[in-house]
């Protein structure tokens, strides 16, 4: 029997706990914030505080999206510390995925590994494995959670995820779904793969290929998948992400309460579907 990692015993008393796979997505987009966070000193912790507050009691995940706080450079690293820090101390039973997408040699790999898993203590990490697993391993041996890009929601992700390979005619992002397989074989409990939701069909061939491999899925909500077609699809061990479907519905006061109003929809339709 596999390993179970922390971050998938923390996710899975979650998921049992809220007979739910929704995982909130903090994507802290400058231009669409709400009005009272740009007053702030701290513009986006604010925002990703309010958020946090208002929606801990559904989320079975946290997905920060590590961009938006890198713009602004040495300030913004600051203000996504707090953040993390923020869902430590209030929620400490739900897993933080950093969507940061990392993927260089195995040298810098190992230094991105040190600040995600030991400086910042984040649960899991999406990673870009074009380089190879030379450059997966460290993350892997400081003991974190990855997850591989395998099929991302994105329309050009056809581009070269889709490409057919001469060994065996078959797609690119299969390929890269068994490497993740293969490599969770030799890191027990330690290896997943991002499947975008709006590619369901495509979703329920990656399944049936790997029924046990977890699955992190972007696109339901503002990329528009169907979270029926998603659940359907992928199964129970699938972590389906909303972030700006919840998070950025307002930019005036109300902002907390509709992100709360909108993972409480979106758990009881979870809920119908599990039970």
């Amino acid at each position: 029997m596999n390993r179970i990692s922390k971050f998938q015993n923390k996710f899975i008393k979650r998921r049992e706990e809220l007979s739910s796979l929704l995982c909130i997505g903090l994507d802290p987009e400058w231009e669409k914030l709400p009005f009272s966070s740009l007053k702030s000193e701290t513009p986006l912790y604010h925002f990703s505080k309010a958020i946090v507050e208002a929606t801990h009691t559904y989320a079975t995940s946290w997905k920060p999206n590590v961009a938006f706080f890198e713009r602004f450079g040495s300030k913004g690293f600051k203000e996504f510390e707090l953040y993390v820090d923020l869902c430590k101390n209030l929620c400490p039973e739900v897993p933080i995925i950093a969507d940061a997408k990392r993927g260089d040699l195995a040298n810098t790999s190992k230094e991105y590994a040190k600040y995600y898993f030991e400086t910042l203590g984040v649960d899991a990490l999406t990673v870009n494995a074009y380089m190879g697993k030379d450059t997966l391993l460290p993350y892997l041996d400081a003991g974190g959670y990855i997850f591989i890009l395998c099929l991302t929601s994105n329309p050009s992700s056809v581009d070269l995820q889709k490409l057919v390979l001469k060994k065996n005619d078959e797609y690119l992002y299969e390929e890269m779904s068994d490497f993740a397989a293969k490599l969770g074989e030799e890191y027990p409990g330690q290896v997943g793969i991002v499947v975008g939701g709006t590619h369901p069909a495509e979703l329920k061939k990656i399944r049936n290929r790997h029924p046990d491999l977890f699955f992190l899925i972007p696109g339901y909500g503002a990329q528009g998948a169907s979270l029926e077609e998603i659940y359907w699809a992928s199964g129970k061990n699938s972590i389906i992400n909303s972030s700006r479907g919840v998070t950025l519905l307002s930019r005036e006061d109300e902002f907390p309460l509709l992100a709360k109003e909108k993972a409480l929809e979106i758990q009881n339709q979870m809920n119908h579907l599990f039970h």
